[in-house]
């Protein structure tokens, strides 16, 4: 007798890869200080080349999420794997800004399939009361490799540098994608199993999904979402350095603090709404109940300024992270509620995922603006929250109820 279901190792396998997934995407914030100082980059500069990685998610998102609903998302996800793991590679050998934004942009490019092709897994694989903790359990993989990031990169920047440190992070990628290959098919058992209905998604679908209310409500809440997580992927360690007086070494030890919070937070969430559904609370209000709530909450990343202790900052900053990520099962369960069926779910994913990584590029240059401007981060705080409140807001009064948003089989009749 087996002690889960083949489909709940398949989330964990999903959590893996987003576990490394996220090492290559916060690993530059944690090598940044001897990179910017080798490298000569200004400020502004280290902003641009934090942003840089959603410059190409953005771009490629919405055609990710085609490839999900097209290939199938066994398939996209490995190629996902082995193209952000050659991009991870070419970061370290980068020479200058040009290079850097390069290997970034196409780290971007390369991530884009990941998050829609999971959140396909989860619809064809799991019932309506299972998809907010499957969720919740993928999606954290992102925090526990933010919070394995901060140890692992200090270690491999002191030890070897960080161009090796990069190339390190791209063999774990490559590893997981042959551990997917091997196994992720013969963990499936719903329609992912049996390949899916694959047609191709006729570009009037594409622009009713790009003008529904529900969705475009969904897509700025998420960008406001991601907005306020910018900040602790990007940011967070130069703020503790530069303003709050830790060391380097201590930023890879403090570090870990947040991400593992928020992994906590998550959890608890989707574990929350899918209790909530159990018990025939409507799938509306079991999403959005936790998800706006930590959203709001994620406001409290604005109260920096009344500690008065190093700690005091560290247990302000974890909480506001921990809130907002408790939002993450319900955001990234939504396409599959609102998908009329499963072979949307990639589309609206990538379309939602691709507004809300506007924020990837306007937030960390925002936050490097606002730092050169006021010498303090405490504006760029106070933003940060207040964004991350607006985006509660929309998820609650413009996404209104979440059901598919046209009906099964008519392609234009949108419900009312």
């Amino acid at each position: 007798m087996e002690i889960l279901p083949k489909r709940w190792w398949l989330v964990v396998l999903m959590s893996a890869g987003i576990l490394i997934n996220y090492i290559d995407r916060v690993n530059i914030a944690h090598a940044l200080v001897p990179m910017a100082a080798e490298l000569k980059l200004s400020k502004v500069e280290q902003g641009v080349v934090l942003s840089a990685f959603s410059w190409g998610y953005v771009v490629f998102m919405v055609v990710g999420g085609f490839l999900v609903d097209r290939f199938g998302p066994h398939r996209a996800a490995a190629a996902a794997g082995a193209a952000w793991s050659m991009a991870t590679a070419a970061t370290g050998a980068s020479w200058g800004l040009g290079p850097l934004l390069v290997s970034r942009i196409a780290l971007g490019m390369g991530e884009a399939p990941i998050f829609p092709a999971n959140a396909r897994l989860v619809r064809e694989e799991f019932s309506p009361d299972e998809r907010g903790l499957a969720t919740a359990i993928f999606d954290a993989g992102s925090y526990i490799g933010a919070a394995l990031a901060a140890p692992l990169v200090v270690f491999l920047v002191f030890r070897v540098g960080w161009r090796v440190c990069f190339v390190a992070c791209a063999l774990l990628g490559f590893l997981w994608v042959l551990v997917w290959c091997r196994f992720a098919h013969g963990l499936s058992e719903g329609a992912g199993a049996r390949g899916g209905h694959r047609r191709r998604l006729h570009l009037r679908e594409l622009l009713r999904i790009a003008r529904s209310v529900k969705i475009l409500g969904a897509s700025y809440g998420f960008f406001a979402y991601n907005y306020s997580k910018s900040f602790f992927l990007t940011w967070f360690p130069a703020y503790l350095v530069s303003e709050r007086g830790f060391s380097f070494l201590q930023v890879g030890l403090v570090g870990v603090v947040p991400p593992t919070c928020a992994v906590v937070g998550e959890l608890a969430a989707g574990a929350w709404t899918d209790r909530l559904i159990r018990r025939g609370v409507s799938v509306t209000l079991a999403r959005k109940l936790p998800l706006c709530l930590g959203m709001a909450l994620a406001g409290t990343v604005g109260l920096t300024d009344i500690a008065t202790s190093r700690w005091q900052v560290v247990a302000i900053l974890s909480f506001a992270f921990a809130a907002t990520i408790a939002a993450s099962p319900g955001i990234w369960a939504i396409p599959g509620d609102l998908a009329p069926s499963p072979q949307h779910v990639g589309t609206i994913g990538g379309f939602q995922n691709a507004v809300a990584n506007i924020a990837g590029i306007v937030a960390p240059i925002a936050t490097g603006f606002l730092l050169e401007r006021t010498g303090s981060f405490s504006l760029a705080l106070t933003v940060s929250g207040a964004v991350a409140i607006s985006g509660a807001i929309s998820y609650w009064f413009v996404v209104g109820e979440l059901r598919p948003i046209w009906e099964e089989g008519k392609v234009g009749a949108l419900e009312h």
